[in-house]
């Protein structure tokens, strides 16, 4: 692997060692600016929504905005993706990205469905950049400290919830809406630059990129979710749990500014608060971690 060194003796690794290594730490800070920006703009597109209708309706078709290309573009994208360069592949997708939000300012004038659309297509490109980061990962950090990375991009994610949350409460309380979508904008411009500085081994595809090529891929993905008993459980778990998370998601809004008659920044960090638990967990993960079996 290049750029990393792989001790040759099984020692004790400190978790937070891992960022000694250059090319992780350069990955880890992508993923924070940009989940905080992600995260920053859902909020803001939220508030702006229900801003302008008052409806509890629209703020949830944003958030199924927000949420659905998961499902119609995540599993087509995570094969795309396993045949291409994919720090390309990031880079492309912070660049898309920052443009897109960019753009809202600009068109929200015009009618709210411009909000939806172009949440919709940023919601898209993100699609390409997660499963290029988590593939690029375990190349960049050695085995000992895989258990430690995992667990540092994860507080890196439910972090930069916080601080998004946080912060897009701070902006549409006391700013222009507007300037939310300026320092979004920023951070996929930052998370561009720690990608173009990241050196990663490039990988070698063996098949040419054809529809054929990808459908074919798509199912064994598919049949190995379904024939891995982990996998499989995981997949059954996450189902009714993350349908629970989008009900709750889509009633906190109106719950807190109607019924406790809350500021834009405190909604803000309400849900900055439901985050802090997933990171004090991810950092327990990072200590303790290799002394679980992996089941």
């Amino acid at each position: 692997r290049q750029g990393v060194h792989v001790s040759e003796v099984s020692t004790t690794v400190s978790p937070f060692s891992v960022f000694r290594n250059r090319n992780f730490t350069l990955l880890w800070l992508a993923q924070l600016v940009s989940e905080k920006g992600t995260s920053l703009v859902s909020m803001a597109a939220s508030i702006y929504v229900y801003r302008f209708t008052g409806s509890t309706l629209n703020v949830g078709l944003m958030l199924m905005v927000t949420a659905a290309p998961s499902l119609l573009i995540g599993l087509v994208a995570g094969v795309l993706v396993d045949r291409s360069d994919r720090r390309r592949v990031m880079l492309i997708s912070d660049v898309v990205r920052g443009l897109l939000v960019l753009l809202i300012p600009f068109m929200l004038p015009h009618g709210i469905v411009w909000l939806y659309l172009l949440t919709f297509l940023t919601a898209s490109a993100a699609q390409f950049f997660n499963p290029a980061h988590a593939s690029l990962l375990p190349e960049l950090a050695s085995e000992d400290e895989l258990t430690a990375a995992n667990s540092m991009m994860a507080i890196s994610q439910y972090g930069a919830l916080v601080i998004g949350f946080a912060l897009a409460g701070l902006i549409t309380g006391r700013y222009p809406i507007e300037w939310a979508f300026y320092v979004d904008a920023l951070t996929f411009a930052f998370s561009a630059v720690c990608i173009i500085a990241l050196q990663a081994p490039t990988l070698a595809v063996e098949e040419e990129t054809t529809a054929t090529a990808v459908w074919s891929n798509l199912q064994v993905g598919l049949h190995t979710i379904t024939d891995t008993e982990i996998l499989r459980s995981r997949f059954v778990v996450f189902l009714p749990t993350f349908f629970l998370f989008g009900l709750l998601n889509t009633l906190r809004l109106p719950f807190s500014l109607e019924i406790l008659d809350a500021a834009e920044f405190e909604y803000g960090m309400l849900e900055s608060v439901t985050v802090v638990g997933f990171v004090l967990g991810s950092l327990l993960l990072a200590a303790k971690g290799d002394r679980l079996r992996e089941g």
